[in-house]
């Protein structure tokens, strides 16, 4: 009841001043969220915006669950949660949530917590200049206002339908792609490349779109000229992807750098063949990958001709 009231005052946009720490999917992995907060610092240290995907998939998305929303309540200026595709009830009914439910409580719980889902925002625009969602954007996005009048979708048809579904589910393509395509992958929302976002950051005037849903094998992602980025906080995902995991951090000065996670594998439970594959995924995330206490990457979203004179530096490099 708590967390539920804690949410519905919010819009289905917000509106949140860097600096924040950004995180991606988490997918229950319940231990590498806490070594990421245990890294970046967990709140009042940091300001944190959560994209979506807390359950499904793995074991601890209860306890995940559970955790950021206590943390939401304690700490509401802080911490912020958006929506991600497995917050509805059609996804996490069938991919993990229900049963872990059914398991460890009851089915009326997780009845409970759709309605706390109901309540999350769609997505967030960071001091103006960063719009960030968990799927991707939409051919409904004219304007602001489009964002601003979102209504936050209260039932399944609602999460299926119009810029709702788009913001959890379309994909930016990894082939030349034009506009706006069907998304036949994920038999919803849309695909869409480089033309779209270079538009949308015009329309907007914002430098970066910042989303979620996908693995990516180095923890995160910039394509399209970087003016977009994926981010995915789950390493190893479902403890065989072989994937690193980052977190994005957001300065005050809109600079961005990531903490990355190398994967642990447990190769006692893989078959031979399937422990080489993985290792090699490994070592390929490795060689991108920094040292998860350094900040490795430095990007100023911010051109020359935006900065006030004697506000910011025009330059920024990596530490």
């Amino acid at each position: 009841i708590q967390a539920k009231t804690s949410l519905e005052p919010q819009p289905a946009t917000l509106e949140i001043d860097a600096p924040v720490v950004v995180f991606g999917d988490i997918h229950g992995q319940l231990r590498d969220l806490l070594r990421f907060l245990t890294i970046v610092g967990p709140p009042p240290q940091n300001k944190i915006l959560f994209l979506g995907d807390y359950v499904d998939r793995c074991k601890k998305s209860l306890e995940v669950i559970m955790l950021l929303l206590c943390y939401r309540i304690k700490f509401p200026q802080l911490i912020h949660l958006l929506r991600g595709n497995h917050e509805c009830s059609k996804m996490n009914r069938l991919y993990g949530f229900y049963e872990e439910m059914r398991r460890k409580r009851t089915v009326y719980m997780w009845k409970k917590f759709q309605e706390v889902f109901n309540e999350m925002p769609l997505c967030a625009v960071i001091s103006s200049r960063l719009l960030c969602m968990h799927g991707g954007i939409s051919p409904e996005i004219a304007n602001w206002d489009s964002l601003v009048i979102l209504q936050k979708p209260k039932t399944p048809r609602a999460c299926d339908e119009g810029l709702a579904v788009d913001l959890m589910w379309s994909d930016p393509s990894s082939d030349p792609c034009t506009g706006f395509q069907f998304n036949t992958t994920r038999a919803t929302s849309y695909i869409f490349g480089g033309d779209t976002i270079l538009k949308l950051c015009e329309l907007l005037d914002i430098a970066l779109v910042v989303r979620a849903h996908e693995v990516v094998k180095g923890g995160h992602q910039f394509l399209f000229d970087k003016k977009l980025v994926t981010i995915f906080s789950a390493p190893n995902y479902c403890g065989t992807d072989g994937n690193a995991a980052s977190v994005m951090k957001v300065s005050r000065r809109l600079e961005l750098s990531f903490v990355t996670l190398k994967p642990r594998l447990d190769t006692t439970r893989l078959t031979e063949e399937r422990r080489a594959l993985l290792e090699k995924m490994m070592n390929d995330a490795n060689a991108k990958s920094p040292d998860p206490c350094k900040l490795k990457f430095l990007y100023c979203l911010y051109s020359p001709q935006r900065i006030q004179p004697n506000q910011y530096s025009s330059r920024c490099s990596a530490i």
